[in-house]
């Protein structure tokens, strides 16, 4: 009788659609998930500033994100392209890119060394 009863109970379930609800394991998972992923998102807005303005407190911090092994490849490849791209530039516009390009040169190699 007990077996016929949970038999019903999940059909009624399925039929339902009560199987597709997320388990709260399930819910937790992608709440982590999420932050993680805003985490990361904000790590990029962070470093898209120190990549942008030359200082040595913007060179710490792609320091920091650089030297960490999950993120050095993004990290160095941001920085590679970023140079090049300014290194095409820099007859064009002079000093101003010449900064920027040291700044990018100085990153990499502080990154590469640590």
């Amino acid at each position: 009788m007990l077996s016929l009863f949970a038999a019903s109970l999940l059909v009624a379930c399925l039929m339902t659609g009560c199987a597709n609800m997320p388990s709260q394991s399930q819910t937790q998972i992608q709440a982590q998930e999420q932050a993680e992923q805003q985490a990361l998102g904000a790590m990029v807005q962070v470093l898209q500033q120190a990549i942008a303005s030359p200082s040595p407190q913007h060179l710490e911090v792609i320091a920091r994100y650089g030297t960490d092994s999950r993120y050095y490849v993004m990290v160095r490849g941001w920085l590679v392209q970023e140079l090049s791209g300014i290194e095409s530039q820099l007859a064009a516009h002079g000093d101003t890119m010449r900064a920027k390009a040291e700044h990018l040169r100085a990153a990499i190699r502080r990154i590469d060394l640590e």
